[in-house]
């Protein structure tokens, strides 16, 4: 799976699509949810900010070894394979993101290839994310069982925790990859991994439409726009996955992820000591205890996801090429751990590999990346919004 920059649309397209953001964001601000005790204007950390934005442009003919470092690159997601020539010639890859609050919304270009994420890989990487992908080329694939076909205009989901294979002629997509715990529950709820909507049918048009849309005019929106944006994709997708429930703003799915948002937030900040039991959350974001499980049953229960969110800013910290080295104990103490032991064993019984086996991120190293005219690196860096989402919107 790569992303990459796609072509300009006409500005009314940006107008429509920024009216659009902006209702859905009304939508999500209901009485229900202003009903929890402290309605903050810091629910999350971007509001009108400009949103992180990342692009690249490499190719065999230019850089000799594009294909190795896009691989590399790429290695937390998927392991690509197949790919002409051995990628020594011929090969290019194109790529824009955008990290709107713990989502990430990319537009990507390259040659045929095959992605393989088997149960290795998705241990190793720890990402607990749904994609969204719009391919506007032919391909195939096995979503741990579920074979599916995607043609030009279709609109896949598939779990990032879950297995996959898939072979692509070309790649050309919009993919949109969001975090479990904003996800809706009734996607959750179903057998999701690797449905495929043809690209023939309105529902693929139309959730296509919106996300080339949302992916043309990233740049001209603010952070919270396009946090609207995305939670206005499940909105529409909701109506053409079988959901018969009326769409209403006030349903209990919101409230428990303005819960979660809100306690996501705590749980990466200084503010909460490593101490704190699920009561003392409950009471520093104003709702009860009970309501506060609630939310977080689909993730595996309050303490397990606290403990998991500090596994991957663990993991983030540790790639970091800025990052002072630091003993594993003080960085254990920094994020809640007793001590190194402790984080070692937490961290190698999540990912598989002991901390310091963690490899640095390239970007940022002392050599460093040009970039062109146009902003974009000489060198591809998937593995950069890849740590966007295991830290998510407290970067």
């Amino acid at each position: 799976m790569t992303m990459a920059t796609g072509s300009g649309r006409p500005r009314g397209h940006a107008v429509r699509a920024k009216a659009a953001a902006r209702f859905f964001k009304g939508m999500a601000g209901t009485s229900q949810i202003a009903r929890l005790r402290q309605t903050q204007q810091s629910d999350r950390v971007i509001s009108s900010h400009r949103p992180l934005t990342l692009a690249w442009s490499v190719s065999s003919e230019k850089q000799p070894d594009a294909f190795e470092v896009y691989r590399e690159s790429l290695a937390d997601m998927y392991d690509v394979r197949d790919v002409a020539n051995g990628g020594r010639s011929g090969f290019f890859n194109a790529t824009k993101v955008t990290r709107f609050g713990a989502s990430v919304l990319g537009r990507g270009r390259s040659v045929g290839q095959k992605f393989v994420r088997d149960a290795q890989l998705v241990r190793r990487s720890g990402l607990d994310h749904v994609s969204i992908t719009v391919n506007l080329t032919d391909g195939s694939g096995d979503f741990n069982g579920r074979s599916a076909t995607t043609g030009g205009g279709s609109v896949q989901f598939r779990d990032l925790a879950r297995p996959s294979a898939s072979m692509t002629s070309a790649v050309d997509l919009v993919n949109l990859v969001v975090p479990r715990h904003v996800v809706p529950s009734w996607l959750l709820g179903r057998s999701f991994h690797g449905l495929t909507l043809s690209g023939e049918a309105a529902g693929a048009r139309l959730i296509a439409s919106h996300l080339c849309t949302l992916c043309d005019v990233a740049d001209e929106l603010t952070e919270d726009e396009g946090v609207a944006g995305v939670e206005a994709t499940f909105v529409i997708a909701e109506r053409f996955l079988g959901h018969q429930q009326a769409i209403a703003p006030l349903h209990t799915d919101a409230i428990q992820r303005t819960i979660r948002r809100r306690a996501m937030h705590l749980f990466d900040s200084a503010a909460l000591p490593p101490a704190s039991s699920a009561a003392d959350v409950a009471e520093m974001i104003g709702v009860s205890r009970s309501g506060l499980y609630r939310a977080f049953e689909p993730m595996g229960g309050v303490m397990a996801y606290i403990r998991q969110r500090r596994l991957d800013r663990v993991y983030a910290a540790l790639r970091s090429p800025a990052a002072t080295p630091r003993a594993i104990d003080e960085l254990a103490r920094h994020h809640g751990f007793k001590d190194g032991a402790q984080m070692a064993t937490a961290f190698c019984k999540r990912f598989g590999f002991a901390p310091h086996e963690v490899r640095p991120s390239l970007v940022g190293a002392p050599y460093g990346s040009a970039v062109n005219a146009r902003g974009e690196m000489d060198r591809a860096a998937h593995d950069v919004f890849i740590d966007w989402l295991r830290v998510g919107e407290a970067v």
